[in-house]
């Protein structure tokens, strides 16, 4: 356990140290825990903005569930597992589909699953951690009433201030992942994919940026589709 939260800990300070440990010894249990607590938390914080813009369609269905007698607090609920069960899908889906491609180019033969997934619940936690540095600025720079869209949460100057010609939301959300964070999020992909790959740090880099595009794209999607 107490190897887990170092691993947590070095995420920040050492990934290089949390990818090492995971190559021998792939545990993922606290990083999936921290995941869904952060999830949960990000839900409460952000809810008195989100509620404009949550799809009808669910309004109307969460107004008739009971829940601790609150649709505030069905709400919350909804928007959490959505969190969570999407996180889970894409961990799944995305670790096989690494293992597989692995496996096809023959990288480090010892490289596995559980590896990869481990790995997977590490570097998603920047996630939420990105977000809630993007909440912590909101109540700075933005007021309930000027929220109308998703993109509007986005405080972290983002590519997305650039192209103001833009309307498109799905297009704007999706620049809006390219800032500082992101390079963050991809350097730290980056050492995962080298540390466990065991390929060249200009490979690694590429791959890092190819998984970073579809997490951002399929995050995207989610967040800019349910609100829509």
């Amino acid at each position: 356990m107490k190897e887990s939260w170092q691993n947590l800990i070095d995420l920040i300070a050492n990934p290089k140290a949390t990818f090492t440990r995971l190559k021998s010894k792939p545990k993922w249990g606290s990083a999936f825990g921290v995941f869904c607590v952060l999830v949960v938390v990000l839900a409460w914080i952000v809810f008195p903005f989100t509620q404009k813009f949550i799809n009808p369609q669910y309004t109307g269905s969460l107004a008739d569930v009971e829940l601790f007698g609150s649709t505030k607090a069905a709400s919350m609920v909804f928007v959490a597992v959505g969190g969570i069960i999407l996180g889970i899908l894409c961990a799944v889906v995305f670790s096989i589909g690494l293992a597989m491609v692995s496996r096809v180019l023959k990288v480090n033969e010892a490289l596995k699953f559980k590896h990869i997934f481990a790995a997977w619940w590490h570097t998603i936690l920047l996630n939420p951690v990105i977000f809630f540095i993007n909440i912590a600025f909101l109540p700075v720079f933005r007021r309930v009433e000027d929220i109308e869209t998703v993109v509007d949460m986005r405080i972290v100057p983002g590519v997305h201030m650039l192209v103001t010609s833009v309307e498109n939301q799905y297009v704007l959300f999706f620049l809006s992942y390219i800032d500082v964070l992101g390079i963050w999020s991809i350097f730290v992909l980056t050492v995962a994919v080298s540390t466990l790959a065991e390929i060249n740090k200009t490979k690694a880099c590429l791959t890092a940026v190819i998984i970073w595009l579809l997490r951002i794209g399929v995050d995207t999607l989610f967040q800019v589709g349910s609100s829509s």
